[in-house]
């Protein structure tokens, strides 16, 4: 079994994921909670891994991911 820091839960239906995952097997919701911000002629891109319950980017001030799916 994996150690505790090794996994996550996901946020929607609460199943416990391997770290490596990048979504739930169960449900199909994002497991880690990244900024939206994207790549443009202004701005580098911002893909902060912000903490799950994040409605907002702690680097940026842009909308999450878990925040525009309504996960939060």
């Amino acid at each position: 079994m994996a150690e505790k820091n090794e996994q996550q839960t996901c946020v929607r239906c609460k199943y416990v994921a391997v770290k490596e995952d990048r979504y739930c097997i169960r449900c199909g919701a994002p497991l880690k909670n990244k900024c939206t911000k994207e790549k443009s002629l202004m701005h580098k891109g911002c893909y902060k891994v912000n903490k799950a319950d994040a409605k907002f980017c702690a680097d940026c001030g842009t909308e999450t991911t878990f925040s525009q799916l309504g996960l939060i």
